[in-house]
């Protein structure tokens, strides 16, 4: 996501091109790829798919499949539970009461230079510490189409990467951004932070 707000490892090397101040936003380009997050010594991974703002996160945590499914553009973010046959939904007012409704938004951030990260040319930029994003500093390595190919920072919870890795660009089926036919989503119950968090960690926020 051209927007990622992913928190990312304070670099004490500033770059010598200029700043350049600009706001990141999903990218258009479709892609699919194996997501791995590292962050609080726990390390997370599984595929994500990503079309016109749209994003899937497919994930197994304490041996249960997770996925989190975020449209951008309806504001909306949805968490699947396969195994048990159950969904949930938030809205841009339901995800704000668990600090998740920044998601919608783009990020402010200043280009930084420009490096080849996982054999892809990128530009850096830094997302400077700020109320919206938990006073984390970022970095995040974009592609020249978007794709957020590698993030890096630190924060209260403490340090935090993450990395896209076997990218494969194209155009992806818009079902994988939608339930199963059948799978009706539920209201969000109170009291779920930590699944919240779990299943967004490394999601743009």
């Amino acid at each position: 996501m051209r927007a990622l707000s992913i928190f990312a490892l304070l670099f004490a090397a500033a770059s010598l091109q200029p700043a350049i101040a600009t706001t990141l936003t999903p990218p258009d380009a479709g892609y699919s790829a194996m997501r791995i997050v590292n962050a609080a010594g726990t390390e997370i991974s599984g595929k994500v798919y990503s079309d016109s703002g749209n994003e899937r996160w497919e994930t197994v945590m304490q041996g249960m499949r997770r996925i989190s499914i975020l449209r951008f553009n309806e504001s909306k973010i949805l968490l699947y539970m396969p195994d048990m046959k159950m969904a949930m939904e938030l809205g841009r007012d339901q995800a704000g009461g668990f600090g998740l409704d920044r998601l919608f938004d783009g990020v402010d951030a200043e280009e930084a230079g420009s490096e080849t990260i996982e054999g892809e040319k990128t530009t850096r930029y830094r997302v400077a510490p700020n109320a919206d994003n938990g006073n984390a500093d970022m970095i995040v390595w974009l592609t020249d189409d978007g794709i957020p190919i590698r993030a890096e920072g630190k924060s209260m919870g403490g340090p935090f990467t993450m990395v896209l890795k076997d990218l494969e660009r194209g155009e992806q089926d818009p079902s994988l951004f939608r339930l199963p036919d059948g799978v009706t989503p539920m209201a969000m119950p109170a009291g779920l932070p930590a699944m919240i968090g779990g299943a967004f960690s490394g999601m743009p926020q």
